[in-house]
């Protein structure tokens, strides 16, 4: 287990490092009091929550719509969203790209900008979320109730194949989100019709929307490392054909343009 800004980080088990890239535990003063908004922006993973608190609702900044769901499934997502009613107390398992499909079985284009109550997935998962309550007292325990489901699954799941997939996620990932899906294609043997099909059915995305959620990911982490940024030799360095076009993505991603968002205060934000 590790640290990181006040969230307790699990390694997983073995056996499923291939699909799950780490628990995390958020407690009580992670999300500071007297926040009113949480906002959640794209990352290239999906994630499981789990409700640890008695604040287990949520609801999107500007509805009415209250949801909460104990155990939670969110697909991956490709624009930011903002909840003014959350929880502060929840495990979350973090998936790699293609792991939730792997464990699942499920088509991940049906989850995509959704956040899916687990028990219509699994019915028979009643079982699960009376023991993950039991344990709620301890994250510890929690973490070991959902390896050993996951585990489960995973033994279900052997057959299903996510080996192409992963390689290609792996390399737009390692790219930084700049390679082409030509490229890509021709690395793997695959069109890209069917390139783009596989891609939709395990991560839930297109290779090239995948492709900006890296890139974007790779910018706001260099983003917040920086005091001062040029933002024309980032623009360049990321790929964009002009400072217009790299504003237009950034405010499709994150909602206010990039020098708003490198000037903004220095709250908690919860990556999705």
């Amino acid at each position: 287990m590790g640290k990181q800004l006040g969230i307790s980080v699990f390694v997983p088990h073995p056996a499923l490092q291939s699909y799950v890239q780490e628990y995390k535990y958020v407690g009580p003063g992670v999300i500071q009091e007297g926040i009113n908004s949480i906002d959640i922006y794209p990352v290239d993973h999906t994630e499981m929550s789990f409700i640890l608190d008695e604040q287990h609702y949520f609801r999107e900044k500007g509805t009415d719509d209250l949801f909460g769901y104990p155990l939670c499934f969110v697909g991956m997502l490709n624009q930011g969203r903002c909840f003014d009613v959350f929880p502060k107390t929840f495990v979350q398992v973090v998936f790699k790209p293609y792991g939730a499909y792997k464990l699942f079985g499920i088509p991940q284009r049906h989850f995509s900008n959704l956040a899916t109550d687990i028990q219509l997935l699994f019915p028979g998962v009643a079982i699960l979320i009376e023991q993950l309550k039991e344990a709620s007292g301890s994250a510890e325990k929690v973490v070991a109730i959902l390896e050993r489901w996951l585990l489960n699954r995973l033994d279900t799941a052997a057959k299903t194949d996510v080996s192409g997939i992963a390689y290609a996620c792996e390399q737009i990932q390692q790219s930084g989100g700049l390679l082409r899906v030509e490229a890509l294609c021709r690395h793997l043997g695959m069109s890209a019709t069917t390139l783009g099909d596989q891609f939709r059915e395990k991560v839930g995305f297109s290779p090239k929307t995948f492709s900006r959620i890296v890139r974007f990911n790779h910018i706001n982490t260099f983003i917040s490392q920086q005091t001062n940024v040029n933002w024309q030799e980032l623009v360049y360095s990321h790929g964009f054909f002009d400072q217009n076009h790299f504003i237009k993505e950034f405010k499709h991603f994150y909602g206010c343009t990039p020098s708003q968002w490198h000037a903004r205060p220095s709250i908690f934000t919860m990556q999705e």
